[in-house]
């Protein structure tokens, strides 16, 4: 783990494809629909744009990114209405260009997954309507997906966040199902839901072998064959997606009524392994983050002008340090996030050297075994 000061980069995180041990590789936007792509090199400061024809995207521009291969959309409109759309595979190492398909639809389409490197799921928004669907880059079929939980129907105020795994060999597909709580107040406050309706208030997490998901698609069924691995049912309950540990998804639900958070490995397609229970009455924690890179939450217990205590609730480790601070990445840096008026900033402790490195302006993400330090003025 490495922290990379890329402040003087006119990116976001969004904007991020992948860090190495000596360079980053990144999208930069043009204006407001032209992007290229390229790559900075810490050594000697130089930029090098990997694409040989700019790039136009009129919609959410999202990058994908798989192995040493980024997935994005290319968008020409006609001018009435029709977007013709690429689907780009750009191996950023070695600056190659594929053009995976090209298809024409109206309105605006958005790159959500990428499965099995093979399967290409898409939404396209025209006007109020919504679609998704899928294309197989294999075959060339292509089927819209009936399933409305995996284009968000807001009626239903779900989130859905999709992984995938294996287990003895097949990939399946794990989706955290959560209540989009944002828009079912939202929903409450503008008087289109009332307390009284009957919304389903619970999380869960989900699992289907990818075949079938497939098949089912292909079929053109109404609901693709997820099974309950975990549902809870009770107001305020949450199921939280804690990353991966060591190749296997971890996850945390918990529930209000006994104030009780467990920490769970998914370990087969019908087994979660307990890892840690966590009761919050035991803690009256000032502060928690869940973590989704150490895959654990952390809690502050202690805060005062001497000292800041936090502990790493999957280990049970605890760190002190004489100022602020959150989270701790890699077991050795402990990171602190500070808004003060208008100013944001970022602050590192290194446990190994002893350094204390502030950065004004900034905010950070992890990738690739880095810490990358981004300009709050290009967000």
């Amino acid at each position: 783990m490495r922290i990379v000061d890329a402040r003087a980069m006119p990116i976001d995180h969004e904007d991020l494809i992948a860090v190495t041990s000596s360079s980053v590789y990144y999208r930069e936007k043009k204006d407001e629909t032209t992007f290229s792509l390229y790559r900075f090199d810490e050594e000697d400061g130089m930029i090098t744009q990997l694409n040989r024809r700019p790039y136009e995207d009129y919609g959410y521009s999202k990058l994908f990114v798989d192995g040493d291969v980024v997935y994005f959309l290319s968008e020409i409109p006609d001018g009435e209405g029709i977007i013709k759309t690429e689907l780009i595979a750009f191996s950023y190492k070695a600056g190659k260009e594929e053009i995976v398909t090209t298809f024409e639809k109206r309105g605006n389409s958005t790159l959500f997954w990428v499965l099995d490197h093979r399967y290409f799921l898409f939404l396209t928004a025209f006007d109020s309507s919504d679609e998704a669907w899928l294309y197989d880059r294999v075959t060339g079929q292509r089927e819209r997906i009936r399933d409305e939980r995996l284009v968000g129907k807001t009626e239903r105020f779900r989130e859905l966040y999709l992984f995938t795994t294996t287990f003895a060999g097949i990939a399946y597909i794990v989706c955290n199902a959560r209540l989009d709580e944002f828009d079912y107040y939202d929903a409450l406050d503008n008087g289109r839901v009332s307390p009284d309706d009957p919304i389903d208030h619970s999380e869960a997490l989900l699992i289907c072998p990818l075949e079938e998901a497939i098949e089912a698609i292909w079929d053109q069924r109404d609901e693709l064959p997820f099974d309950d691995v975990l549902r809870l049912q009770g107001e305020g309950d949450t199921v939280q997606y804690l990353g991966e540990n060591e190749g296997t998804l971890r996850f945390s639900s918990f529930v209000d009524s006994l104030n009780e958070e467990v920490i769970y490995d998914l370990t087969a397609p019908d087994v979660l392994h307990e890892v840690s229970v966590v009761d919050w009455g035991a803690y009256e924690p000032l502060d928690f983050t869940y973590d989704d890179v150490s895959s654990t939450i952390f809690i502050k217990v202690d805060e005062s002008d001497m000292h800041t205590e936090v502990i790493d609730i999957a280990t049970g480790a605890r760190y002190i340090d004489v100022e602020p601070f959150e989270r701790v990445i890699g077991r050795r840096y402990l990171v602190h996030e500070y808004t003060e008026g208008l100013t944001s900033g970022v602050v590192i402790f290194d446990l190994e050297t002893e350094e204390r490195i502030a950065y004004e302006n900034a905010y950070y993400m992890v990738i690739d075994d880095a810490i990358l330090i981004l300009s709050m003025s290009s967000t």
